[in-house]
C-alpha cells in the first residue's frame, strides 16, 4: 500500500479506491463520501469566515474521473503477436540494448517508484514531510475510526431505545464479549 508508506501532505481524507459496476450505487457513495463532506467542510469554513473551498475541489476530482471512466468500465483485449514475434528475431546485443519486455518488471517496486516520483516532480512535495505526513494520515485513520463507532453506537442506541429484539441482541453480544475476554484473560495466564 503506497498510499500509507507515502501519504500526501495535504490529505484531507484517507485515500481509497473502490470501483462499482452499479452506477447507482456508485452516484450513492460519491454523494456521501465527496460531496456530503465537501458541503460540511466548506460550510465550516463559511462559518469561520474562510473562503470555501472543497466543494471546487471535489468537483475537479469527478471531471478527472470523467475522463478516465471510458476507460476503467470498459473490457479490453491487448494482442501482443507483434511484440513477441519482433522479440523472437532480434538478437541477444538488441534485447539488451532494447529492453522492453515488461515481465522482468518488479511491479510493486514500480508503483512504489512512480507514487515517489508523482510526489516529487508533479506535487511539488518535499520527501523530508514523510515523517509528519505519515503522522497526519494515522490521525485520520483514527478520526474516522472514532467517527464511525461513534455513528454505529449512536445508531445502534436509536434501535434499542425502540425495539426489545434489539436490546436483546445487544445484550447477547455485550455477554458475549465478556465472556471471550474472561477467556482470553484465563487463557493467558495459564501460560
Amino acid at each position: 500500500m503506497t498510499f500509507k508508506t507515502n501519504p500526501l501532505e495535504q490529505a484531507f481524507r484517507r485515500p481509497n479506491v473502490n470501483l462499482r459496476s452499479n452506477p447507482y450505487t456508485n452516484q450513492y457513495w460519491t454523494a456521501v463520501s465527496h460531496t456530503l463532506p465537501a458541503l460540511l467542510y466548506d460550510g465550516y469554513l463559511k462559518l469561520t469566515g474562510q473562503k470555501p473551498r472543497m466543494m471546487k475541489t471535489i468537483s475537479r476530482l469527478h471531471k478527472a474521473m470523467m475522463v478516465l471512466e471510458y476507460f476503467t468500465s470498459h473490457s479490453w483485449v491487448w494482442n501482443t503477436d507483434n511484440m513477441t514475434t519482433l522479440m523472437s528475431h532480434m538478437s541477444p546485443e538488441d534485447k539488451k540494448m532494447f529492453n522492453f519486455d515488461v515481465r522482468q518488471l518488479h511491479w510493486a517496486e514500480y508503483m512504489e517508484s512512480y507514487c515517489m516520483g508523482t510526489k516529487k516532480y508533479v506535487l511539488n512535495e518535499e520527501l523530508s514531510g514523510l515523517p509528519a505526513a505519515r503522522k497526519h494520515l494515522n490521525k485520520l485513520r483514527n478520526i474516522r475510526y472514532t467517527f464511525n463507532t461513534v455513528l454505529v453506537v449512536f445508531i445502534w442506541r436509536i434501535f434499542i431505545a425502540r425495539s426489545q429484539m434489539a436490546r436483546n441482541i445487544w445484550y447477547f453480544v455485550v455477554s458475549m464479549c465478556f465472556k471471550f475476554l474472561s477467556y482470553f484473560r484465563a487463557s493467558s495466564t495459564m501460560r
